[in-house]
């Protein structure tokens, strides 16, 4: 339902505030964070592949300068018949991102091995899986991997190998299990850990996930991490730690998507309604979040006793299409807040005509709409 047709007069301002208060209770239950958390595995900030990662730091040819490769190469080119010779041959490949090619010489390696020693052997079946890995043949790459571990349980290269994997396969569950073990052999390593709090966030283990952040924090206090923190904190519903975290992480660097608005739910739930209009009217000027920060602006207001400015956000929220479930959300509001009053038998001349609906000069610009489409709908989810 729309205000455009019936709009309820201001005077009935218990009703709106009542209903207003309910809305705030479901707001939380249907709208809060509803967002997908995408997990890229990686060792660096750079985001390269853990199989790329071993493969490079792991080939003694690709550390080696040009004339050592030289040299590497004019032995090759005799013909090929120690294990030695072709995984020299594997390495020049790797180097040259030749992975088949690489892949053939080290299975040739793996058929010469006799008892060498077991750290070689373990190589080559890391090795094998990384290669596998990056042509894609993933299922060979797990046999690989899994005999890797059988070697050496304690490997922690291979559980991130199998990691990349899992997140290829997008199979959330597995990935995790990596990650743990991962962590538990390297826990200095916070950014793996971030990449497991993040899993653990997108699988719904919100208490698990914030206790990763919260063990970041204690070394690597960044912006980043504050923000993501937050977010999981907010999804605890422990709201005065969240907004304690964000508002960290906004003197470091507000440039995070939703940080304002996700601020302005925490403060929203702490009832202090005039700090989250704040917080939802950046995050409208800033184009982010657009939709759900003119919803959510709309229900402080009105829990502020703002109601005009309040229905007019209301209004203009339930009449944008970005995110259905947003507008879903304002026409229920409008809805009930109609039932409301019609419960207190408030008489039909309280209700304005069609043709005497709110001054234009209230509804908020149509051009903002417009700028935040996008990114609204898409950070809304």
């Amino acid at each position: 339902m729309s205000i455009k047709g019936k709009v309820i007069k201001l005077s009935y301002k218990k009703s709106i505030r009542v209903t207003a208060g309910v809305m705030v209770v479901v707001f939380f239950v249907t709208m809060v964070l509803q967002s997908a958390t995408l997990v890229a595995i990686s060792r660096s900030n750079d985001k390269t592949e853990a199989a790329v990662n071993y493969l490079a730091e792991n080939t003694e040819y690709v550390n080696k300068n040009r004339a050592e490769r030289v040299i590497d190469y004019l032995e090759t080119l005799v013909p090929e018949e120690t294990l030695e010779d072709y995984y020299t041959l594997a390495g020049i490949h790797i180097a040259r991102e030749e992975y088949a090619e690489a892949l053939e010489n080290i299975e040739k390696c793996i058929a010469l091995y006799n008892n060498e020693g077991r750290e070689l052997y373990l190589d080559l079946l890391l090795k094998r899986g990384c290669l596998l890995v990056m042509l894609k043949r993933y299922d060979e790459a797990l046999k690989s991997l899994d005999m890797a571990l059988a070697e050496n349980p304690s490997a922690a290269d291979v559980y991130l190998v199998k990691a990349q994997i899992y997140a290829e396969r997008q199979n959330m569950e597995k990935l995790t299990e990596c990650l743990k073990a991962y962590a538990l052999m390297r826990p200095e390593d916070t950014v793996i850990r971030e990449l497991l709090a993040q899993a653990l966030f997108s699988e719904g283990d919100y208490e698990a996930a914030t206790q990763q952040y919260e063990a970041i924090l204690q070394t690597n206090p960044s912006a980043e991490i504050e923000y993501l923190y937050g977010l999981s904190a907010v999804r605890e519903s422990d709201f005065a730690a969240a907004e304690t975290a964000l508002t960290s992480a906004i003197s470091k660097d507000d440039s995070f998507d939703g940080i304002y608005y996700y601020r302005g739910v925490c403060r929203m739930s702490l009832g202090d309604y005039a700090g989250a209009v704040e917080d939802m009217t950046i995050s409208i000027d800033r184009d982010d979040m657009v939709h759900a920060s003119y919803y959510t602006r709309g229900i402080c207001l009105l829990m502020n006793n703002e109601f005009e400015k309040g229905l007019a956000d209301i209004q203009y929220a339930a009449g944008l299409s970005d995110d259905p479930e947003i507008t879903k959300q304002a026409e229920e509001f409008l809805a009930q807040l109609e039932a409301a009053q019609s419960a207190e038998d408030v008489p039909a001349e309280t209700v304005i005509p069609e043709e005497t609906i709110q001054p234009e000069a209230l509804l908020p610009p149509v051009e903002q709409s417009v700028q935040g489409k996008d990114k609204s709908s898409s950070n809304a989810e």
